[in-house]
């Protein structure tokens, strides 16, 4: 949900995702709907059976990001997908939020759309080095 484009942050976005994509299939929605009730279907649409649905919120679970690598480790071993959802400036449906497994927080700060994507994105492009070995981390 939220603003689609920024040209910049566009392209730090698919940056992280052609990365992530080395190691897990990984692909961002964007979902514009006013309506509520319309929102709630095209997003529930995209859950499945076997998925784990995450929904990004400043009042979730703070993680670092060796927690966070763990978190996704678990996840992926017990999991067909995980599914994030960055939620629109008034919060979201009680529809999606009811269907959700687990809250997390980028922060205790609060972030415009734009900036949680790119974060979320690259932290868990990050999550995905840590546990494949690979240096981009430093520790």
């Amino acid at each position: 949900m939220g603003k689609k484009n920024s040209e910049s942050f566009n392209s730090f976005m698919i940056q992280y995702l052609k990365r992530l994509n080395g190691y897990t299939k990984s692909e961002v929605l964007f979902f514009s709907e006013k309506n509520e009730i319309k929102l709630g279907k095209k997003v529930l649409a995209h859950i499945k059976i076997g998925d784990f649905f995450i929904i990004l919120d400043e009042r979730g679970q703070c993680m670092n990001t060796l927690d966070y690598a763990q978190f996704i480790r678990e996840k992926t071993e017990n999991y067909d997908s995980i599914i994030f959802l960055v939620g629109g400036a008034f919060g979201v449906p009680k529809s999606i939020v009811d269907r959700c497994h687990a809250f997390i927080s980028l922060s205790k700060m609060t972030f415009p759309h734009l900036v949680a994507r790119l974060i979320l994105l690259e932290q868990t492009y990050r999550a995905f080095t840590i546990l494949n070995n690979h240096p981009y981390h430093h520790e």
